[in-house]
């Protein structure tokens, strides 16, 4: 009983520790493939270990990980398990993620198809022909992709296993990177503004130091910013309608 004890003690304690160190703000991409946490705040990021090498596309919202390597997929929770890997379809792929944190939806891009992802594995469910470049979860039976098509942006409104679903509920001009959000927002590159698309239509625009060439969602509220020319990368957080930008660290080789 006593041995017990001291045990449960010293793991809560473990977990006190490992709760006070320094918060996940994500992960990080870099120019070599190599998915890496990110600890810190805003303005006072530290790299952390690595995930995983031979990324070519990562979403870290919740403490873990979706990681698509080149023909493969696998998830990596907030303790470093890992579900998978799964074979899948060369080239980079979308996620949209749940209200549960789950990412329920996977696009591979190159192979233009729409997965479901189950906690077994990936179910293919329909084709997406168009230039889809963002993807979202609205509710149980609701997705919203956007896709480009002649220099413009069109959101559809579908249901994911439902090829005559798709609804046209906003055509917006731009040829510039496009993530997803939460609750449905999209967040768009306009030369050296960021457009925040929210989900009622409406919109907020935020300049930035130089023309936005990449978008990658990095964690909870945090979004990596490239600017053109690879001039430099920044973490960028919305809160209560204002943006703040960082510099992010580099990593070493």
């Amino acid at each position: 009983m006593r041995t017990g004890f001291i045990f449960t003690m010293l793991a809560v304690a473990s977990w006190a520790q490992w709760q006070a160190g320094p918060p996940l703000a994500g992960c990080l991409l870099d120019e070599r493939g190599g998915l890496r946490r990110l600890w810190g705040v805003a303005g006072n990021f530290v790299v952390g270990e690595l995930l995983a090498e031979g990324v070519v596309s990562a979403a870290c919202p919740g403490g873990g990980a979706a990681i698509k390597l080149e023909r493969e997929l696998q998830l990596v929770d907030e303790r470093g398990a890992v579900a998978g890997p799964w074979q899948a379809p060369p080239g980079p792929a979308l996620f949209a993620y749940d209200a549960a944190g789950w990412p329920a939806l996977v696009y591979f891009v190159q192979e233009r198809i729409l997965y479901r992802l189950h906690r077994e594995g990936p179910e293919p469910l329909r084709p997406l022909e168009e230039e889809t470049v963002a993807l979202a979860w609205l509710d149980r039976d609701k997705a919203l992709r956007a896709v480009r098509r002649a220099g413009r942006l069109e959101l559809l409104e579908f249901v994911p296993d439902d090829p005559a679903s798709d609804v046209l509920v906003q055509t917006l001009p731009g040829d510039g990177p496009v993530i997803a959000l939460e609750r449905g927002n999209l967040l768009i590159a306009d030369g050296s503004r960021l457009l925040l698309r929210h989900a009622d239509g409406s919109f907020r625009s935020y300049a930035m130091p130089d023309g936005v060439a990449g978008l990658r969602l990095m964690g909870d509220g945090w979004i990596e910013a490239e600017l053109a020319g690879g001039s430099a990368r920044l973490a960028v957080r919305i809160a209560r309608e204002e943006l703040a930008m960082f510099a992010l660290p580099e990593v070493a080789p």
